[in-house]
């Protein structure tokens, strides 16, 4: 009997981390896009990099609204397009130093 009261006990602090786990998952992101950036991935990964952007700002509106859950899903998809975002701008950085080989 005390073994499954241990676990009670503990329901309610899981209830209360959502924030927390938002909080970790969002701070991945912004520094993942913070990099995306320093690349120039607006200009060499400008979908990925948008992508990222639009769901990072989506996320932290969701997280306004105590929309955890959201939040970290929407947090999670921000990180790993700016993560994509950031391979693809040293691509292209790789393939041509100094200059973005999109053109008009």
């Amino acid at each position: 009997m005390p073994r499954l009261q241990v676990p009670f006990a503990l329901v309610p602090l899981l209830f209360g981390c959502g924030s927390a786990v938002y909080a970790v998952r969002a701070t991945r992101a912004s520094d993942e896009l913070a990099r995306a950036e320093q690349l120039g991935a607006a200009r060499r990964a400008p979908y990925e990099y948008q992508f990222a952007l639009e769901h990072f700002e989506k996320a932290r509106s969701e997280a306004l609204e105590a929309d955890y859950g959201a939040a970290i899903r929407l947090a999670e998809v921000a990180r790993e397009y700016a993560h994509r975002a950031v391979l693809l701008a040293q691509r292209v950085e790789r393939a041509d130093p100094g200059g973005v080989s999109i053109t008009p």
